[in-house]
């Protein structure tokens, strides 16, 4: 089994609407670069329809716990949490 942490961001976060805005305008008008402020937002600098749903999941950094015994785990440290992440989800996959 292997565990692992994802979190996602809000369709209706008030930045990630306001960058939607510019690169539905750019992939509209066939600009082949996206504005600085956009590009870094997204972490891309060519405006690609892909970004709009890859935006919404966010990676969480987890830290591996261990109390020397019995238990193990991930820890989420609350200060790493990017900035918009509205849910946490923990994932047991087989």
């Amino acid at each position: 089994m292997s565990t692992y942490v994802k979190g996602f961001v809000s369709p209706e976060n008030e930045t990630y609407k306001k960058h939607c805005k510019v690169l539905d305008a750019c992939i509209e008008a066939g600009i082949s670069k996206l504005p600085e402020e956009t590009a870094k937002y997204f972490d891309c600098e060519y405006p690609e329809g892909y970004l709009f749903e890859e935006k919404l999941e966010v990676s969480i950094p987890q830290h591996e716990w261990d109390d020397g015994d019995m238990c193990n785990g991930y820890e989420i440290k609350v200060s790493e949490i990017p900035e918009g992440v509205e849910v946490i989800r923990f994932v047991n996959s087989y």
